[in-house]
């Protein structure tokens, strides 16, 4: 039972992902719903591996991906429960991984969450949204506690393509003054 639940809260802060420029850590007590076409815990490596077609919904936020792995701690022996294994240490998501909430979206191919030092990083083909905003570049560094964005290319240097880029639409004190349609 005490698995079953590190899992639901590792997958919950997988969540935590966020787009920037604001980053909002999913701090839900929610239940999570978790779905995939296979799991398989191998407790040796106290690890627990979920494949194809990866989907985690809490509330109205939804991971998406093709594989999603969450690593647990291992205890030290003789410390009394059966299976040796402790708290989630990580969680893995790979495979056109996709962070979506009513205002915001994340995409990646890769997403990795490391409790120890409360850090997400997104690689590969990184595209953040949130409203109309958009940020593009290789790898995005998403710190929970102190929500600390860095974006990051492998392109360096003025008029090369591919380097990190955002489009940025600025909100003025009239925009909110202004009666909707």
């Amino acid at each position: 039972m005490k698995r079953a639940m590190a899992v639901a809260i590792a997958a919950s802060l997988l969540g935590g992902l966020a787009a920037a420029p604001a980053v909002a850590q999913n701090s839900s007590s929610a239940p999570v719903d978790i779905s995939a076409d296979e799991q398989e815990t191998i407790s040796s490596q106290c690890k627990t591996i979920f494949r194809g077609a990866v989907e985690v919904l809490q509330e109205t936020s939804r991971l998406r991906a093709a594989k999603m792995t969450l690593y647990n701690q291992k205890k030290a022996k003789g410390s009394g429960d059966g299976n040796g294994c402790g708290n989630v240490d990580r969680v893995e998501a790979e495979g056109e991984v996709f962070y979506v909430t009513p205002k915001q979206t994340v995409r990646g191919d890769r997403a990795t969450y490391d409790y120890a030092s409360n850090t997400i990083v997104v690689t590969g083909n990184v595209i953040a949204i949130q409203g109309q905003d958009v940020a593009r570049g290789d790898r995005m560094v998403v710190n929970t506690k102190t929500n600390d964005v860095r974006m990051e290319s492998s392109v360096k240097g003025a008029g090369k393509k591919n380097r990190v880029r955002a489009v940025v639409y600025p909100s003025t004190s009239d925009d909110a003054n202004k009666p909707k349609p």
